[in-house]
């Protein structure tokens, strides 16, 4: 550009002179036109000038853009999930439970056979009333048992929870579903719990004598 700029102001100032040389009222002209020139070489002697002391490395530098490190992202299905552990639960022993003590028969407590009276003479065919009374009150969960015995044998059994005769108990026996073979019977009335078979008290043993009709 620098090259074709030159010849172009060589070539004008070559026809400026031809013209001067033969018309010397052209010189005014030639000025002006060095003039209006002038301003476009000191442009293009700075454009060069800039080229010239500019490093290379500004002039073909491109803008670029620094990379951004983006952290390796962790998929969910990928991540070994370790499954928590389970734990057993623990089956504690269920406490025993502590049997309540019943309580005790005070120690005056007593039980008064009432009748019939000892050595009584009955028929086997007779209806017996036996009645008795205690000195004290039933508690809940106590019975009297009521029992007529030849020797070892039971030959009558029955239990009472509450007075039935006053403040007295009394149990009445048809001899006629009782079998017996000898003369004689013994009755007596015991207190204990219900559904345990221990006594807690017991009344004296009476004997009764049995008759059988001919």
């Amino acid at each position: 550009m620098l090259l074709v700029l030159a010849e172009t102001v060589v070539f004008v100032q070559q026809g400026g002179d031809d013209r001067m040389s033969g018309k010397t009222g052209r010189k005014i002209n030639r000025r002006r036109l060095v003039f209006s020139i002038a301003p476009l070489l000191v442009l293009l002697l700075a454009i060069v000038a800039l080229n010239w002391f500019m490093p290379p490395s500004l002039a073909t530098q491109t803008p670029s853009r620094e990379a951004t490190a983006v952290p390796p992202q962790i998929s969910a299905s990928t991540t070994n999930h370790t499954p928590s552990p389970i734990l057993q639960a623990t089956i504690l022993p269920s406490p025993t439970p502590t049997a309540t003590p019943l309580p005790a028969v005070v120690p005056e407590a007593s039980i008064t056979l009432l009748g019939p009276p000892a050595e009584g003479n009955f028929s086997v065919n007779d209806r017996i009333a036996f009645y008795w009374a205690y000195s004290e009150d039933l508690l809940p969960g106590q019975e009297f048992l009521f029992t007529l015995r030849e020797n070892a044998e039971i030959l009558a059994a029955s239990s009472l929870r509450a007075p039935n005769f006053g403040t007295a108990y009394q149990i009445v026996l048809d001899m006629t579903d009782v079998v017996t073979e000898g003369e004689t019977a013994v009755w007596q009335v015991q207190l204990q719990w219900q559904n345990i078979d221990q006594p807690l008290l017991a009344s004296e043993n009476r004997t009764l004598s049995l008759m059988k009709t001919q």
